[in-house]
């Protein structure tokens, strides 16, 4: 076989190169596909480490142990989650019950306005047709058709046991790393070969923690606003339950876009059932978008600096990425990885490109002053 050439050597390995590195790409991608169940919990549980972290380490230094403040903040989020749903499983269970009964008072009340809602009034009357009430014995049941709807509510009565699972899970383990120290910390500095290695990996790991827990507690902070102001907007209006209102927008605000999507046209639906009139109902999802529209536009550039922000074309991707992999724990886990992942690549050279990306589009500057900046040096 005749030598290569050296500029048909280099082409070679180039190619190699990237076919490995595609290959080593998608066998990460099988890889968090495969083996989410797994992943979820671990991932969970890094995050809530992440994101208390650095207040464990603060406490530290005025001689409270990691172990005890790692104890108190996994018994405020415990109690936490478990008032939460103690508050909510009262009107959800209420609203399961009444499904049918709230079905039929809805498309009752949008018949006026048929032709607006064709395609959907289509569906619902099809998913109708599918329940047929039925009388036996003076007790009303409902016989659901072989139609793949029971397989869908089956699959939703246990996810809420299933999420359970994964959050205890996660606050097992997360209890451990934060009550751990710096011990991983410590191990990771031992193994890497070079100091150079060595400061880069302490740099990383500080500054995705004191990122992802900066962001995290603003996006909580913002979110808890978000709550209280939907509450009292919708108290004033007179929906029912409102604090399950509030809940519903501090959970749905954690998802970029699609979260306050959801909320408006769930706040929407409920309205026109529990509203005589269709005019008056519509105020409800009005507040929701008013509330919904100050947070973004004005709160939530004011309290996160530029540093915390991600492109929304990154942030889309993410989103579409983490939820094929994972479902419902993906949407919410999406935004802070991608913001681990930036940081990441922020401190890498040959992936600083990528951590540019990510980030917020930098502003054009000002042509006057660049202007300036210009005729001064020179």
């Amino acid at each position: 076989m005749a030598a290569r050439r050296p500029d048909e050597s280099e082409a070679y390995l180039k190619s190699a190169r990237i076919s490995l590195i595609g290959i080593f790409i998608l066998g990460i991608i099988a890889a968090i596909y495969l083996a989410r169940d797994f992943l979820i919990p671990v991932v969970f549980a890094f995050l809530i480490a992440l994101t208390f972290r650095p207040a464990v380490r603060r406490l530290a230094r005025y001689n409270v142990p990691p172990w005890a403040a790692a104890t108190g903040f996994a018994s405020i989020l415990v109690l936490a989650c478990l008032l939460a749903a103690y508050f909510a499983s009262g009107p959800i269970s209420g609203w399961v019950a009444d499904a049918p009964e709230i079905q039929r008072t809805f498309l009752e009340k949008i018949r006026n306005i048929r032709s607006w809602f064709g395609g959907f009034l289509n569906l619902t009357e099809r998913i109708q047709d599918a329940a047929t009430p039925t009388t036996d014995a003076g007790v009303q049941e409902v016989v659901i058709k072989d139609s793949g709807l029971s397989a869908f509510l089956a699959a939703a009565a246990g996810y809420p046991a299933n999420f359970v699972l994964i959050l205890s899970a996660a606050l097992v383990i997360a209890l451990f790393l934060m009550a751990s120290g710096d011990l991983f910390y410590e191990k990771l500095v031992r193994v890497l070969p070079t100091l150079t290695d060595k400061k880069t990996a302490l740099r990383i790991i500080y500054d995705v923690e004191r990122e992802v827990s900066a962001y995290l507690f603003a996006i909580t902070a913002i979110n808890a606003g978000v709550a209280v102001a939907v509450a009292v907007s919708f108290q004033f209006l007179g929906m029912p339950t409102p604090y399950l209102w509030g809940l519903l927008a501090f959970a749905l605000n954690y998802i970029p876009y699609i979260g306050p999507v959801a909320g408006t046209v769930v706040a929407a639906l409920a309205a026109i059932v529990m509203f005589d009139s269709l005019s008056y109902a519509l105020l409800a999802p009005l507040a929701y978008i008013i509330i919904i529209g100050i947070e973004t536009q004005f709160l939530t550039p004011y309290v996160l600096s530029r540093r915390l922000k991600l492109n929304s074309v990154a942030i889309l991707l993410a989103l579409a990425f983490w939820t094929w992999a994972w479902g419902i724990p993906g949407i919410i886990v999406a935004v802070p990885l991608l913001m681990t992942f930036r940081i990441f690549c922020s401190h890498l050279e040959s992936l600083s490109g990528v951590g540019e990306f990510l980030g917020e589009a930098t502003p054009p500057p000002d042509p006057v002053e660049a202007t300036a900046v210009e005729a001064d040096r020179t």
